[in-house]
């Protein structure tokens, strides 16, 4: 009975999926590919200001968050992004709890895009 729990426990650490950071470029090709959503999860202030195009935008502080973002666990891919990439990467591990697979997470965030100098206003929606 030991060995099957500790199997278990084992197996249940190596079977979830990496959160994987990933910087702009990669993000790019990988919203080239199907079944792949772009999640802002700053509030709707900082999403409104400016926000890369065709984003989805679900505060992560918001109280409804995993219901709201529960609608696209069905989806192959998952970017999460926020100002800095810290919010985001609480975000992807809340989801990755909840079953969520290939998750990505913009490292550095808006300001890591911002800092390359790229023009946010063709981001816009």
């Amino acid at each position: 009975m030991k060995k099957l729990i500790i199997l278990f426990f084992i197996n249940s650490i190596f079977s979830q999926q990496q959160i994987l950071d990933i910087d702009y470029k990669k993000m790019s090709k990988i919203l080239d590919m199907d079944s792949t959503v772009l999640i802002d999860v700053r509030t709707a202030d900082e999403f409104n200001s400016f926000r890369i195009k065709n984003s989805i935008n679900i505060d992560y502080y918001s109280t409804s968050f995993l219901d709201s973002i529960s609608s696209f666990k069905e989806k192959k891919n998952i970017i999460l992004y926020c100002r800095s990439g810290r919010r985001s990467y609480y975000a992807a591990k809340l989801i990755q709890e909840k079953g969520f697979n290939n998750i990505y997470n913009l490292e550095g965030g808006i300001l890591q895009v911002k800092k390359k100098n790229l023009e946010f206003k063709s981001f816009n929606n």
